[in-house]
């Protein structure tokens, strides 16, 4: 299940899309599927959960939370993932894509992460990015340029 909030709606997200993007990367990962909190942030916000949580003073495109052990709310969430609406429609502009692929790019990245991906040298990085494209093109999202 994924909960949706929009802070910033500078690009459209598809609920549909989303879900079959969402269902995808479950099944292709042999994965149950997570509750999810998505937050759907502008530049400001994400720049003050980067600083907030991780002491980093910046914006940045995905941040997601892992809350399985931090939780006591059995109702709640147990991931949140936190996407920056503003840098994926600066981002594809720059690059002659669809800003709302490229917010879905990020929605994936941030689910590798909670599946336990990671992208700290070159080559998980391309790992990952391979990745994404793959669920993106299994929902049928053409994936950023």
């Amino acid at each position: 299940m994924m909960d949706v909030t929009v802070v910033c709606d500078r690009v459209p997200l598809d609920a549909e899309v989303l879900s079959r993007v969402t269902a995808a990367i479950f099944r292709g990962e042999g994965a149950d599927p997570l509750s999810v909190s998505l937050v759907v942030v502008d530049d400001a916000h994400m720049r003050q959960v980067n600083a907030e949580h991780l002491g980093h003073d910046w914006t940045t495109d995905v941040i997601a939370f892992d809350l399985r052990e931090d939780t006591l709310d059995e109702d709640g969430p147990e991931c949140e993932v936190y996407v920056n609406a503003e840098l994926a429609a600066r981002e594809a502009s720059s690059r002659g894509g669809e800003a709302s692929s490229e917010l879905l790019f990020y929605v994936v990245h941030g689910l590798l992460h909670l599946l336990g991906y990671h992208d700290g040298t070159p080559a998980e990085r391309g790992g990952m990015h391979a990745l994404q494209r793959r669920y993106l093109e299994a929902a049928g999202v053409i994936p950023p340029n």
